[in-house]
């Protein structure tokens, strides 16, 4: 029986991977058995998920396969979902089978924070992962094309953006980039599209140098004005 430590890590996000890694450049062969466990076999780049999510980006592009992160002769990978973790065992107990460890290292990533807004969780779209920013893109796609089935409904083309912190910011500028194409691709009159940014600070990107704010609100005033949709920024508590 091996006497060699088990270290299992959950999650191959930042935390999981960086972990991951540390240990394959510090550990030798054979010195501790490193079990790394994600339902993906990705890793994915948050901080690049808005452009995807607006459409001015592939997938592919914000996401790498776990297999050219890690040292598959130090690390190994189970591509699997956690069902429980049983501390007295020291055991975690997946959908598919079970991992024993001596040392175990959580970092299944968080939720999305709604700051207690009713209706947000349950109606609002949220830049988490690769698969959520599918469901974003193609809703936007979606209300250009049933927009042109019904132009009685003109308020499918208006946006609204919760929060004017660097993803809410990010991904209006992305979306900016869009807007222009996708009125081309589905023969919509640019001066109906409308871009909502809601936030409780009384500036964009608040905690942010006001120089840094200034540039960023004037790109994105040019964006609008340089493709005829509009564009605000209403300081507001979001309320339903």
């Amino acid at each position: 029986m091996s006497n060699i430590p088990k270290i299992v890590i959950l999650g191959a996000g930042y935390g999981g991977i960086m972990a991951a890694q540390r240990l394959q450049k510090e550990l030798n062969y054979n010195e501790a058995d490193v079990t790394l466990v994600s339902k993906h076999d990705y890793h994915y780049f948050t901080t690049h998920l808005h452009m995807p999510a607006a459409g001015t980006d592939s997938y592919e592009n914000a996401r790498v396969s776990i297999s050219k992160l890690i040292d598959e002769f130090k690390i190994d990978f189970v591509k699997s979902t956690v069902k429980e973790i049983r501390i007295q065992d020291k055991k975690v107990i997946l959908e598919d089978g079970t991992l024993s460890y001596d040392y175990l290292v959580i970092g299944v990533g968080g939720e999305p924070e709604t700051f207690g807004i009713p209706g947000l969780a349950e109606y609002a779209y949220s830049i988490r992962s690769i698969n959520s920013v599918r469901v974003i893109r193609e809703h936007i796609e979606h209300q250009f094309a049933l927009y042109k089935q019904d132009e009685t409904h003109p308020e499918r083309l208006n946006f609204v953006v919760g929060g004017a912190g660097f993803t809410g910011i990010e991904f209006i500028g992305e979306l900016s980039d869009r807007i222009p194409m996708l009125c081309k691709q589905f023969d919509v009159d640019p001066k109906l599209v409308n871009i909502y940014n809601v936030e409780a600070a009384p500036t964009a990107l608040p905690g942010f140098d006001p120089e840094l704010v200034e540039y960023a609100m004037d790109v994105l005033k040019k964006k609008a004005l340089r493709s005829s949709w509009q564009q605000r920024l209403k300081n507001a508590h979001l309320k339903v």
